[in-house]
């Protein structure tokens, strides 16, 4: 059975760059985000980046392009196309996923599969690490209520072809799904388990709703605990097959604002860059000056990760950033920082009788 470890981490694979931050040495991000575009064919009422406001602006091509074999050159592993709009909507995304791949770079993207047609599987599918399809309900009545959308048929139908072209090519690529949870799909989420198993995809991913800020449309008065929803993710992790997965992120559930560190030390390894261009830290600071380190227009990627101002904002984190007041819960690098923050500042005595 395949091991996705979506509450885990995978730094410690990478042994040189793990050797370099616990050295205080410099680390480019070994991972990279981009936002293609600012615009969406849906608005999901959870949405983290409403807050910037859909707005109607692309990455350039060209300099797309540049950036993402500059990364690459770089060191950068993995980027994934993701962002505060729906990327595929961008009309050069085959190209961006096809650079990245020809480039070194494991590809990957988060989509509501709307645009994930049968022509596009045939062209990028077998060029992605993966592509996770995020499905907010297991029914057409909740789907269309959380995603303000009616395009459940026509998602279903993109990833049956995905699928069978996959099968029928020897396509390793990964295809999942992703829900949300929060109060209007909740019912829905044993449905949508099932219906991930007739599709014939490799996973379904549950992960509680987490407050990015509080800027964001969709307010969540009260976080689900694992107690509340324990019974209905044993009950979707039922129809987990050999060749499908149904992964409830129970200690998602578990570790709302429960941090073990103060600062962030695993920032090095990150960088978003939103759909004006401009490249960020992390993701809960998008569209904040104080966290970007500068423009892909204005500068190149070289200058941009050697600049004073990236330097001066992982310095920031690494000994001033408040992580436990200041951070959203179950952030992306939380894990790598519970760790990293453990081998910095033990709590197990002994160590030397390993």
């Amino acid at each position: 059975m395949a091991n996705f470890n979506f509450d885990g981490h995978k730094l410690f694979y990478q042994f040189e760059t793990t050797y370099r931050l616990l050295s205080d040495k410099p680390v480019n991000p070994v991972y990279v985000e981009y936002s293609p575009v600012g615009t969406c064919n849906h608005r999901c009422l959870f949405c983290a980046y409403d807050y910037i406001g859909y707005q109607s602006r692309r990455l350039d091509r060209d300099k797309t392009i540049a950036s993402i074999k500059d990364f690459a050159k770089s060191g950068v592993k993995a980027m994934l196309f993701a962002g505060e709009g729906e990327p595929l909507i961008h009309p050069n995304i085959d190209e961006f996923i096809e650079t990245a791949h020809d480039n070194g770079v494991g590809s990957a993207i988060y989509t509501n599969g709307v645009l994930f047609t049968p022509k596009r599987s045939e062209r990028i599918l077998d060029k992605l690490t993966f592509i996770r399809v995020s499905f907010n309900a297991g029914n057409k009545e909740s789907y269309a209520k959380v995603h303000q959308s009616d395009d459940f048929d026509k998602v279903v139908e993109n990833l049956k072809y995905a699928v069978e072209f996959k099968k029928k090519n020897n396509i390793k690529t990964d295809i999942g799904l992703q829900i949300v949870v929060i109060p209007e799909n909740l019912d829905s989420i044993v449905n949508l388990a099932k219906l991930g198993g007739e599709i014939g995809v490799d996973y379904l991913a549950i992960k509680p709703f987490v407050q990015h800020n509080d800027q964001e449309g969709y307010q969540f008065s009260k976080n689900f605990s694992l107690d509340e929803v324990e019974n209905i993710l044993d009950e979707a992790e039922k129809y987990t097959t050999d060749s499908y997965k149904v992964i409830a992120r129970k200690e998602a559930f578990k570790k709302y604002h429960e941090r073990t560190y103060d600062h962030c030390l695993a920032l090095p390894l990150f960088g978003v860059v939103l759909s004006d261009g401009n490249v960020y830290s992390c993701g809960p600071y998008l569209d904040n000056p104080d966290f970007c380190y500068g423009n892909i227009y204005d500068k190149s990627v070289e200058e941009i990760l050697n600049g004073e101002k990236r330097a001066k904002i992982l310095e920031f984190a690494k000994c001033k950033l408040d992580c436990k007041g200041q951070c959203m819960p179950n952030c992306r690098l939380d894990a790598i920082n519970r760790s990293l923050w453990e081998l910095k500042n033990p709590t197990v005595k002994h160590l030397e009788f390993i």
